[in-house]
């Protein structure tokens, strides 16, 4: 049992501020050097399955000289040139008022007859396209990102940005977990 008294555990959550959350965000990977990797751990998952649950053979060592720890060795290789493109971004959760904001400012689209609303954020009760990177700028805490470094990683009047859809959506989703849904810390 903690001797530590509530109050002096609420005095230090309201110094941390709200859940965060690290998440990694990929700036135009080669994706040939991912599919490199990924062949690289199947290969090396294969020879250690071949020795014995990932045991190096008799003579096989860190330093090199046998196929597993070659495989090993081409792994963290491939592994460090892919970390190059990483960019490791800390996200907060947003309030629910933060939260309603962002959707006032980031409404569903229009149908196409004006009318109804656009199949794309039927489901959702925003825009899928801007919300996500309305929501993403909002919570990042760490690193500091300027304007530029937004426009850069989002992309500003129609031109792309660096992070595709699919990521901002990710990230979108991770941050919606922290603000949105129930905390599940599972007790052993």
């Amino acid at each position: 049992m903690s001797t530590t008294s509530i109050k002096d555990r609420i005095a230090r959550a309201k110094q941390k501020g709200t859940a965060t959350k690290p998440i990694k965000l990929w700036l135009a990977p080669d994706m040939g050097l991912v599919e490199q990797y990924q062949q690289a751990l199947v290969d090396l998952e294969r020879a250690e399955a071949e020795t014995g649950e990932g045991k190096p053979p008799a003579g096989d060592s860190l330093e090199g000289g046998s196929p597993v720890a070659d495989l090993r060795a081409r792994v963290d290789a491939l592994r460090a040139q892919l970390d190059e493109c990483a960019l490791d971004v800390t996200v907060r959760a947003v309030s629910d008022d933060e939260w309603q904001r962002l959707v006032d400012e980031n409404p569903p689209r229009r149908g196409a007859d004006g009318q109804g609303g656009d199949p794309r954020d039927a489901e959702s009760g925003w825009n899928s396209t801007t919300f996500p990177k309305a929501l993403l700028r909002a919570a990042t805490v760490a690193p500091d990102l300027d304007d530029d470094d937004w426009q850069d990683l989002l992309g500003v009047d129609g031109q792309p940005g660096i992070l595709t859809h699919p990521q901002i959506q990710e990230a979108a989703g991770e941050i919606a977990g922290l603000s949105r849904f129930k905390l599940d810390i599972p007790f052993s």
